[in-house]
């Protein structure tokens, strides 16, 4: 999944999450600001907690390193078959 498919489902996310705390904000009793904010921003932290541990997310160092070493097998894979195809060639027939 491209990283813009991926932000996209996470923002969308956020919006259905968001959109269902501020409906429940408003059948709250009258609340100060600050205890609004709190109750924000700890409604926020636990939804991004929630969000982020639905995705198996790694550093994007070891994502890298990993995609280079398959790259550099892939690499030697082919050679193998293509020497493997040679000698497969070359080999006299024993029929």
């Amino acid at each position: 999944m491209e990283s813009s498919q991926t932000l996209s489902i996470i923002l969308d996310m956020l919006r259905s999450n968001l959109a269902d705390v501020l409906r429940s904000v408003d059948r709250l009793p009258s609340l100060d600001r600050q205890q609004l904010d709190n109750t924000l921003k700890s409604t926020v932290e636990g939804m991004r907690e929630d969000m982020l541990g639905k995705f198996e997310l790694v550093a994007k160092a070891d994502y890298e390193a990993q995609a280079a070493l398959v790259e550099t097998m892939r690499a030697q894979l082919d050679e193998l078959e293509k020497r493997l195809g040679e000698l497969e060639r070359k080999r006299p027939d024993t029929d």
